[in-house]
């Protein structure tokens, strides 16, 4: 199955998503983007740990490796892909849905919020809200991804099964 996107004029509905967002901004400052040396894993609120996810990206040709996955991402998941690629061998059919919006990250080095069924597990009745954020030693090149990921009750609005919202990630959903 191929996600349809459409962009959506609301925010993310996540609070977990809003802080990890507020943490990269204040650890970009006047920056494109925060360095992955600018992380400082005793400096992140406790609750956020689980929700996050650390990608590595290398170059020519693309490729990514979870480096990082926090317990609440891999409870979800129903597995512990720390160290390895995020391809076929991981995802199967699902891949080219899991890596849209990591291009749509790395490419332009700007952060992407999205809201759809979860893709990297099969549960396709669950909703979550995922928000990627490049980091890099220059502003020219993207070479690890921060994300975080949480579930979303009823409350908001929904995706129907094959789409993705994207959202603006700087403002919250009204």
């Amino acid at each position: 199955m191929s996600l349809n996107r459409i962009a959506r004029s609301e925010g993310m509905s996540s609070a977990t998503l809003r802080q990890v967002r507020d943490y990269w901004l204040g650890l970009r400052g006047a920056r494109r983007q925060p360095a992955h040396g600018d992380i400082d894993p005793l400096q992140i609120p406790r609750p956020l740990l689980p929700h996050l996810v650390l990608t590595e990206v290398l170059h020519d040709p693309l490729r990514l490796r979870y480096r990082l996955i926090g317990t609440f991402v891999t409870a979800l998941a129903g597995r512990d892909a720390t160290g390895r690629w995020l391809d076929e061998s991981l995802y199967g059919a699902r891949t080219e849905d899991m890596l849209w919006a990591y291009r749509a990250c790395i490419g332009p080095g700007a952060p992407v919020a999205v809201r759809e069924q979860v893709q990297f597990a099969e549960k396709q009745w669950i909703t979550i809200e995922a928000l990627l954020l490049p980091l890099g030693d220059t502003d020219k090149r993207v070479d690890m991804v921060l994300s975080a990921v949480d579930t979303l009750g009823l409350e908001s609005a929904l995706p129907e099964q094959g789409v993705a919202f994207i959202l603006e990630w700087q403002r919250e959903s009204s």
